[in-house]
């Protein structure tokens, strides 16, 4: 099945690359929990060392990690779940769901990465539980914005349509930024592209609906000021490509995080999703940052 996934989505990429994958399958199994009467999968690395919990981007799954997996898992202790579809899709059941699953690990410190959509929630639960987080990379993320176009609901269609529909017409119009697709020089854009297709693939309206309301609920529903998180003395980085597309958050994101370090990749590297394209360059830089 797996070998059929890869020639699939993967045809034409490296075998040096595919091995990788076939490896990292076999060697990466999920745990699952029942939280709230929703099904939560999640890759725990169940290795010595601090906790850094993964959280990945909109209509994306853990294995959009599997470059930082491999890369901190010697480290860390790396826990990276898979957001399901949702029937209570807030950035509250989410955060509660992600306070369950380090709650039966016993995990009660950590540091966080989110990327993109995760940037969102990783906000969200520094507010809830800001004793339990001792670092914070946002990366390439974006804070509540009335401007933001998940605030001016043109996304509504999906939700009225019959599920194959959906599925049909957000596999047919999502696709990489053209900045993304740029990066000719980068080694793993071929697995990016394939990574793209299996999980349009994947999809379900369940899981369609679900990201959409959840950056819908950010938006609408956060008002966050400098002074939230004054009283937390951790530490934060904020991360952003030149060629982004949320770069236009980015000096927000400055403001309301005035104590965190940040960084600015150049054009070239995979813009949105440089840590998927060009993860050597931005695990380097987490890397520093976390030591």
């Amino acid at each position: 099945m797996f070998d059929s996934r890869i020639e699939r989505f993967y045809a034409t990429i490296p075998e040096t690359q595919k091995e990788v994958l076939r490896d990292f399958d076999l060697s990466h199994p999920q745990k699952i929990l029942d939280v709230n009467g929703v099904v939560w999968s999640y890759f725990d690395s169940a290795t010595d060392g601090e906790v850094l919990l993964l959280l990945h981007g909109g209509y994306a799954d853990f294995k959009m990690w599997i470059h930082q997996i491999m890369a901190f898992e010697g480290e860390y202790r790396v826990i990276a779940p898979t957001c399901p579809a949702l029937p209570d899709a807030t950035m509250k059941a989410y955060s509660q769901a992600l306070y369950a699953i380090l709650k039966e690990e016993r995990v009660s410190k950590l540091h966080m990465m989110g990327y993109s959509e995760g940037g969102l929630i990783a906000q969200c639960f520094l507010r809830d539980h800001p004793a339990m987080v001792d670092k914070v990379i946002l990366a390439h993320t974006f804070y509540p914005s009335s401007q933001s176009r998940y605030a001016r609901g043109g996304f509504r269609v999906f939700k009225i349509m019959p599920a194959f529909l959906t599925e049909w017409l957000f596999r047919t119009l999502a696709r990489p930024d053209e900045e993304e697709l740029q990066s000719d020089l980068s080694e793993w854009l071929a697995w990016f592209k394939g990574y793209f297709k299996e999980l349009k693939h994947n999809l379900t309206k369940g899981t369609i609906i679900t990201h959409i309301e959840l950056m819908k609920d950010f938006v609408k529903n956060y008002h966050f000021e400098p002074g939230d998180v004054s009283d937390w003395d951790g530490d934060m980085l904020i991360t952003v490509s030149a060629d982004d597309v949320v770069l236009e958050y980015f000096d927000g994101l400055k403001w309301l995080y005035p104590r965190a370090e940040h960084h600015t990749f150049p054009k070239g590297l995979g813009a949105h999703s440089i840590a998927l394209i060009s993860p050597g360059v931005f695990n380097r830089r987490i890397w520093a940052f976390l030591e």
